[in-house]
């Protein structure tokens, strides 16, 4: 099929997101800051998938976030692992499309969040004096401030926040 012909059926079937998203690498990651607006979506997003999640048996030993994607040393690696899996549960595409967030969006936010939480987490507890170099203080300072919701979104996807 020729490449314009398929664009236009992708985005009429509205596969657009499932097709013209890549991974985001390690430096758009880090690069990466939480927002407001966005977190609203993502906790949108988070609470129905976390609905599908706790309501069906195969997700009860295999949260959205897994311990493998959380605690990835590579980054550019857990967000492929995590995009792939929003992109083939249909009621996590639903949640996002009804969020308003792609799955990459999705998928940075997720995974900006989890390493800013772990900082202010350290940084708070004494462990470390300060955040640590490649941490944006700004992403640790905005789970400062929302604190609690933080904590009751990572709880409502399975992470031990």
């Amino acid at each position: 099929m020729p490449r314009p012909l398929l664009l236009i059926v992708a985005l009429l079937g509205g596969l657009a997101p499932a097709v013209a998203q890549a991974p985001p690498g390690s430096r758009e990651l880090a690069a990466y800051r939480l927002t407001e607006p966005v977190f609203r979506q993502f906790q949108d997003a988070s609470r129905r998938i976390g609905e599908v999640s706790a309501t069906e048996a195969r997700f009860r030993y295999a949260p959205l976030l897994t311990r493998e994607i959380v605690q990835s040393e590579d980054a550019s690696s857990a967000a492929a692992q995590l995009m792939a899996r929003l992109d083939h549960e249909p009621a996590f595409v639903e949640a996002l499309r009804a969020s308003g967030l792609t799955t990459r969006e999705y998928t940075m936010f997720a995974l900006a969040l989890v390493g800013a939480r772990l900082a202010h987490g350290f940084v708070e507890s004494g462990a470390l004096r300060a955040v640590p170099g490649g941490v944006p203080a700004d992403n640790v300072a905005f789970v400062g401030a929302h604190l609690q919701e933080v904590l009751d979104v990572l709880r409502a996807l399975g992470v031990s926040a």
